[in-house]
């Protein structure tokens, strides 16, 4: 029985032309090696998700490539294999949040005048690195700055202002940042066409939003949500993310602009018997006022910088705008956003959101009198 691989690690770039996002960056580590601009020590951060682990790797095949053509890896030589299948010996990955202690540098520093064994480098990976104690960062400095000419640091983290400066002085860094809705959206598409999946392309869509740049998370939603049978719904999808359909909530905003109790209630009851996170709704809300208030603004606005998982709610923003003024755009907003984090903190959150609505109510009635 073979091992299922999750598509988040099956997917991992083997390539630098793999590579999704952060195209300037790319650009700039091939420009290095290719003019043999190899530096002792790499630091890749950003947020969660967007590939710091998996370039490290590209990196560290490029480095080490038998057949190194065009200072790209090819795939296919033993060092390639050996550090796509993480059983190289001479490419050494170390958890830092579960090694941060002097004694886990010190193995490190006692190894590392030893040549590499069967590769050109003996490189040392370094995942989340801040969690390094301070010890252990000051034992590490002049290894840094002058290791053996066979050795290379790659160090990646999510916490770059928790590195030290003295650190941060012997690297040459690289920021890499969230991917765009489109970057990811291509690729989910991509794999899912590889993998045989049935999916909505509003599915799909929905994902990449709301994977807030992460290829990894949006992988990993993509894959829990094809066990049913291998296809990518709508419905499914919004289940797994704990949301509601946006036309519920552009319905509720709707009757709220036009003051019907009957449907405002009737929406509020529809929100507490399908168990939806009110910070969720209270972030869905602002949203559409911000969609709102872009056309409201600008009414020639260039729609293709919004993102609409559904074409249609074009035309329904639009009509919403003949409902309100950018004055009552901007109280809703002010009220929605100035107590989203309040809402976290208070014991019952269907009170504390269903005040806000009131207090929407109240604005609503006291500005037609």
């Amino acid at each position: 029985m073979s091992v299922y691989k999750i598509l988040s690690i099956k997917w991992r770039p083997k390539s630098f032309k793999d590579f999704v996002g952060n195209n300037k960056i790319i650009k700039n580590i091939l420009n290095s090696l290719k003019n043999n601009k190899i530096y002792n020590t790499y630091l890749f951060y950003g947020p969660k998700g967007v590939g710091k682990t998996s370039l490290s790797k590209l990196l560290s095949k490029s480095l080490n490539c038998i057949n190194n053509i065009d200072k790209n890896a090819c795939l296919n030589c033993l060092s390639c294999l050996s550090i796509d299948k993480g059983k190289s010996s001479d490419v050494i990955e170390i958890d830092a949040a579960s090694k941060s202690k002097i004694e886990d540098i010190k193995d490190i520093l006692d190894n590392i005048y030893y040549l590499p064994i069967s590769m050109k480098y003996k490189i040392y990976i370094i995942d989340e690195v801040h969690m390094l104690s301070r010890y252990s960062f000051n034992a590490l400095l002049k290894i840094f700055e002058e290791p053996p000419k066979y050795v290379k640091f790659i160090l990646a983290t999510t916490e770059f202002n928790k590195i030290p400066d003295t650190i941060l002085s012997r690297c040459i860094s690289f920021n890499l940042k969230p991917l765009d809705v489109n970057e990811i959206f291509n690729r989910l598409i991509y794999i899912s066409n590889k993998e045989s999946f049935k999916y909505d392309v509003k599915a799909i869509k929905l994902i990449s939003i709301y994977s807030n740049g992460s290829l990894r998370d949006a992988l990993m939603l993509l894959d829990q949500i094809s066990l049913f049978d291998n296809k990518i719904t709508l419905k499914d999808t919004n289940f797994f993310l704990n949301r509601i359909e946006d036309k519920y909530v552009f319905l509720f905003l709707k009757y709220l602009f036009l003051l019907n109790y009957k449907k405002i209630f009737f929406y509020l009851n529809i929100f507490l018997v399908k168990n939806i996170n009110y910070e969720y709704i209270i972030s869905n809300i602002l949203d559409k006022l911000y969609k709102l208030l872009l056309v409201k603004v600008i009414p020639n606005y260039n729609y293709n910088y919004i993102d609409f998982i559904d074409e249609n709610f074009k035309n329904d923003i639009i009509k919403l705008c003949d409902l309100v003024t950018i004055n009552d755009i901007n109280f809703y907003y002010k009220i929605f956003f100035l107590n989203r984090n309040n809402l976290i903190n208070f014991y019952d959150k269907k009170i504390f959101f269903e005040y806000l609505i009131f207090k929407c109510i109240f604005y609503n009635r006291n500005k037609n009198i």
